[in-house]
């Protein structure tokens, strides 16, 4: 039934994010917008606060390094083509990253026109995009409430749908680990019903009048930011150098693509998994760490 759920849930949002840019690309001053949503800056490449929210957004997106992938992943036949299914999320997610930011710049364009200000001046980040910044570019438009309605509700599924991965990752990892007691019935529903009803006291916390300062405090230091650069840092470390990359090398999968010798091109993949991969980290690390001395 949650599969079935999911196909809804997952695929409503795309219809409501394409009626919002419809509408927002059509709005006066749009394109300016656009032209400041697309137009690089490469001065900003020497800022620590790019990096981090840059590396937070991939790897927040992606789920990495919160175990989703991997326990979607072992719900699949041991001989499925995961290479296939690879390229395709991360097809559709950076797509999906660009057709939203579309969606949200057209009408930032749209609010900084009406209030004759630069655009920089009402795009915001973080929660306040979703909450203020948006809302209020949509409550200047014709027919604020149908706007409003369509806007939320979509966040509504997104959520819903964030929950689902992140709840079925969690609940999937614990089991492993209990065995087969915890995956029969009813114990497996009772787990599921304590985990989501922790999760929603936690998140009682976060509509109170100091809710958002809660908020913040679990979005920097529990799911993203330093903290999750070092999660997926350590990771690596993990997976390369004390599991073993030449282990994993040899398991990554025969099935669609020919075995390679390490004499070859295998080479540049294993020094790639266990250096370059841990070197890149490692840096995005210490420019987060200068960042939180400057501040």
């Amino acid at each position: 039934l949650t599969g079935k759920v999911v196909y809804f849930t997952a695929l409503f949002p795309y219809v409501i994010l394409t009626i919002l840019v419809i509408r927002g690309v059509t709005l006066e001053g749009a394109g300016a917008g656009l032209i400041y949503y697309l137009k690089p800056n490469f001065t900003k490449l020497g800022e620590s606060q790019v990096w981090l929210d840059a590396g937070t957004q991939v790897f927040y997106s992606y789920a990495l390094g919160l175990g989703a992938m991997m326990a979607l992943g072992s719900y699949n036949r041991y001989r499925h083509n995961c290479y296939r299914d690879i390229i395709i999320i991360a097809t559709c997610n950076s797509l999906t990253s660009v057709f939203g930011g579309i969606a949200i710049f057209s009408v930032l364009g749209y609010m900084a026109h009406i209030q004759c200000v630069p655009i920089s001046e009402v795009a915001d980040k973080g929660p306040g995009l979703a909450f203020v910044a948006y809302p209020t570019a949509v409550s200047l438009m014709p027919l604020p409430q149908l706007w409003a309605v369509l806007f939320f509700l979509m966040i509504i599924f997104i959520g819903l749908d964030s929950q689902f991965v992140g709840v079925e990752a969690f609940v999937t990892a614990i089991s492993d680990l209990v065995g087969d007691k915890l995956r029969k019935a009813p114990n497996k529903q009772i787990f599921i019903a304590v985990v989501c009803g922790v999760n929603y006291l936690i998140g009682l916390t976060m509509i109170t009048r100091g809710g958002m300062y809660v908020f913040q405090m679990f979005d920097y230091y529990a799911v993203s930011g330093l903290c999750l650069l070092c999660i997926v840092f350590f990771e690596c470390i993990a997976i390369a150098w004390f599991y073993g990359g030449k282990r994993f090398y040899r398991y990554r999968g025969y099935d669609w693509f020919p075995p390679v010798s390490m004499d070859d091109v295998g080479v540049v993949w294993y020094g790639t998994s266990c250096l370059s991969r841990t070197v890149s980290l490692h840096g995005d690390k210490i420019r987060t760490i200068n960042l939180y001395e400057d501040k």
